[in-house]
């Protein structure tokens, strides 16, 4: 398996047996939660654009937030390109009448399974198992708290950032390094690989009130935009 990491945040390009999977892309300037003036985040950096992108066979998309699925960047693609969701970012995405065909995450062609134990009104700390019959990673953006019995992974993507709210705007977002390394040694990974730590610029009263806390640490991975990374 070989994975690319395509910005600073959460965009990547998996390559699972031959299949490019193209994964949370962001790359328009910002993005809005609700109102620009409750939460509006800017990339630092240069992004990519979709002629550089290998077609993908596959999209993932991962959570239906704006910096995980970004309607400005996604309508960009072939709406014949089959999108793997969940059904509450499946049925966001359908009101834009672009994309053709939905996959549920049992029929992507490739092993790929929802390992984290959500409550109904957490949309945020999703964790999934992806395999390609020899290797596997865990991929969990915000991180997880709690994952089903007897999984494992050689890789672990992950935030290794602390992102707080106050508690009626979600609480802790991002869980951080702790938990990473946690969720790692539950997993038996052997490498951790962060994502979803770009430093962003903020806007809006969501910025006013958030803590973020990163420090950087040899027990994880940190690729610059356009490294691979395979195993």
């Amino acid at each position: 398996m070989k994975i690319t990491k395509l910005n600073a945040d959460s965009s990547w390009l998996w390559e699972i047996n031959g299949l490019n999977v193209l994964v949370d892309p962001w790359f328009s300037e910002s993005q809005v939660d609700f109102h620009p003036h409750f939460s509006t985040q800017y990339h630092l950096e240069r992004q990519p654009e979709i002629s550089d992108i290998p077609r993908p066979d596959f999209i993932f998309i991962s959570h239906p937030f704006t910096d995980h699925c970004d309607r400005e960047t996604l309508v960009q693609l072939s709406m014949e390109i089959p999108v793997i969701c969940l059904p509450v970012i499946q049925r966001k995405m359908q009101k834009w009448k672009h994309f053709n065909q939905f996959l549920s995450l049992h029929e992507a062609p490739f092993l790929l399974e929802k390992i984290s134990k959500t409550g109904f009104l957490d949309l945020v700390h999703h964790a999934y198992l992806i395999s390609d019959g020899v290797s596997s990673m865990c991929y969990a953006p915000h991180g997880t708290r709690k994952i089903h019995d007897a999984k494992a992974a050689d890789i672990l993507l992950t935030t290794v950032t602390t992102y707080e709210l106050p508690f009626y705007l979600g609480g802790t977002v991002n869980l951080g390094l702790n938990k990473a390394l946690q969720l790692a040694e539950i997993l038996k990974v052997k490498t951790i690989i962060s994502t979803h730590d770009e430093q962003k610029r903020q806007a809006g009263i969501v910025a006013q009130l958030s803590k973020r806390k990163y420090t950087p640490s040899n027990q994880f991975l940190t690729l610059t935009q356009g490294q691979v990374f395979e195993f």
